[in-house]
């Protein structure tokens, strides 16, 4: 540590201690309680979770909290497309769709788009409900892949991580 902070005043930076926070990434069983960083007498806080430009990661990089939070975020603005829907034609309901759902979705998803199936699933349901308010043709027998392919937006499970940045 104490390179750090010759680093840091080296290029007249400074360090905020109360901002500054500590994460051991690992997949392992180890006891951090004897792990602890000093920086000036001052100890740096201990997190299990952290969120950075909006995407929380966790110490064993499962995303789960993530998705959830995710998931919450989603469920507002699906809810908000449901209490318009009746009053916005079907291209303010699009736009709703991407500015306030489709743009969080992506968000990071090269990060936490390959964590465990079950955590995404929430958020592919939570998705599948908003694609049912742009259900142009108002049928209730429509797939939610078939709206999907009308919106012309690729479904998340059919989604390869790989492939959306290119």
């Amino acid at each position: 540590m104490t390179k750090v902070m010759d680093w840091l005043t080296a290029n007249k930076l400074s360090l905020n201690i109360s901002k500054t926070k500590d994460m051991l990434i690992t997949n392992k069983h180890i006891s951090t309680e004897f792990l602890v960083i000093n920086v000036n007498r001052n100890r740096i806080e201990r997190v299990l979770t952290y969120k950075y430009l909006g995407v929380s990661g966790d110490e064993k990089l499962t995303w789960k909290e993530h998705c959830k939070q995710l998931c919450c975020t989603i469920s507002k603005y699906v809810d908000i497309m449901y209490k318009v829907e009746h009053y916005v034609y079907n291209q303010a309901s699009c736009m709703l769709y991407h500015n306030l759902i489709n743009s969080r979705a992506q968000c990071g998803i090269n990060a936490w788009g390959r964590a465990a199936s079950c955590h995404l699933r929430l958020i592919s349901i939570v998705l599948n409900r908003a694609m049912r308010y742009l259900n142009t043709n108002n049928l209730l027998n429509n797939k939610v892949t078939t709206i999907y392919k009308t919106q012309k937006i690729i479904h998340p499970r059919k989604k390869k991580i790989d492939t959306i940045f290119k």
